[in-house]
């Protein structure tokens, strides 16, 4: 390896790079301002559908309404956003549109007699329309808050207090502060997310270097120059490693900024302020995870795209491998995944973990210190497979027409085809 000759390839490609407007728009202004812009939707959403549901009103029906409760009747009533209406049929209108919800009221009966002025209520709603399902939620609501207030009067009726009148009261408590509720949020979502912007940001670098070069007839000429194929290759296998690199870091750096502003909107009412902060102790086992994975995604793409002779048959030989690496990661990342010795020997999984589990203050270093090992030795056989490609005179050349999968039955395992 001539190093310095890396480095002159190197800055060659990666200032080509800066002329391509795909490669710049997916590899830094979408993971720039993918979250703010997300940010700026979600929030144009929240407050277009929630003026709109504001100015709704809830059209419901009172049915067999007890008349020593009739105060409940005014306590919606007070409610602006409802008004009272009756029905001949309120199924039947429930069902057309003309009416949102229907409350009916059934006397308790403790199987002798019925207990006088108790009452169940039902409510009828259509939860596939929202106007309906609103009026649902403000009348559970209103009958909430009615029954919470009778409680308290006949507890002063009968000279005890509310909770004495309810028997019992069931509590929770939150013991995880709001900064550990929101570590656990970001670990897991920053994972996953990394990935794909770790993928996206070296897809089209990979297929530009390889197959571009290729459709754009300047391939024979960057191999022609005066260094060895091995520089050319290296030399491009870091400037994709980069873009994806890049791509990943500029996607958490908007996603640290812009997520306690992006999930705001949809935390309860009542919970803790999340607080979306990574640990300062944390960033190298990240940046550590993530660098690791752009060389490993990098030395993949590559090889696959450099079978492609032009860029549409790049794109289409690396999308099996960009979803290889995503449908793992989604359908295994779960909350109660154990970072184990075990899951620590799969790749691209184990880093996905050590990251989520750094990010919310747990560091296992014998079990990072495997998952980097594990990294490393696959980012090396991936070069070393490159390596083996590159003997080849006819692939080096662009005159070989078969895909990966045939090369290495052919080539490299000495299979007959």
């Amino acid at each position: 390896m001539n190093w310095k000759d890396i480095r002159v390839l190197y800055v060659r490609e990666v200032v080509s790079a800066m002329r391509e407007r795909t490669i710049v728009t997916n590899s830094i202004l979408i993971p720039l301002l993918l979250y703010p812009l997300l940010i700026w939707l979600m929030y144009t959403g929240f407050s277009f559908v929630s003026g709109q549901n504001e100015e709704l009103t809830s059209r419901v029906m009172l049915k067999n309404l007890p008349a020593f409760h009739d105060a409940l009747r005014s306590t919606i009533q007070s409610e602006g956003s409802i008004v009272i209406v009756a029905a001949a049929d309120p199924a039947a209108d429930i069902r057309t549109g003309s009416l949102d919800a229907l409350i009916e009221f059934v006397p308790v009966n403790d199987g002798a007699s019925t207990l006088e002025n108790n009452f169940r209520a039902r409510i009828t709603y259509d939860e596939s329309r929202d106007r309906s399902d609103q009026a649902r939620g403000r009348l559970i609501e209103s009958v909430s808050k009615y029954r919470q207030d009778f409680i308290e009067r006949q507890a002063l009726r009968f000279g005890v207090s509310g909770a004495e009148l309810q028997g019992f009261l069931l509590e929770s408590e939150n013991v995880s502060s709001g900064r550990q509720m929101g570590q656990f949020v970001l670990g897991l979502l920053i994972p996953i997310l990394l990935i794909v912007m770790l993928s996206v940001g070296g897809f089209y670098p990979a297929i530009d270097s390889t197959a571009g070069e290729r459709e754009n007839s300047t391939w024979e000429t960057i191999m022609s120059t005066a260094t060895s194929r091995s520089n050319v290759m290296m030399a491009k296998y870091l400037y994709v490693a980069t873009m994806s690199f890049v791509a990943g870091l500029l996607n958490l750096v908007a996603m640290i900024f812009s997520m306690s502003s992006l999930l705001g909107p949809l935390t309860r009412p009542g919970m803790p302020n999340f607080t979306f902060r990574i640990p300062m102790e944390s960033v190298p086992v990240i940046v550590a995870g993530a660098a690791f994975l752009s060389l490993f995604i990098a030395a993949g793409m590559m090889i696959l795209a450099s079978f492609a002779r032009t860029y549409k048959e790049g794109q289409s030989m690396i999308a099996p491998f960009h979803i290889a690496l995503m449908l793992p990661v989604l359908f295994l990342q779960g909350p109660g995944i154990q970072f184990t010795p075990g899951l620590a020997m799969i790749p691209v999984l184990n880093v996905v973990v050590m990251i989520r589990e750094a990010i919310q203050g747990v560091y296992r270093w014998p079990l990072i210190g495997i998952t980097l090992a594990v990294e490393l030795l696959c980012i090396l056989g991936a070069l070393r497979v490159a390596t083996m490609v590159l003997r080849h005179e006819d692939f080096v050349m662009g005159t070989y027409s078969g895909s990966f999968g045939r090369f290495a039955r052919e080539r490299l395992l000495g299979r007959k085809p």
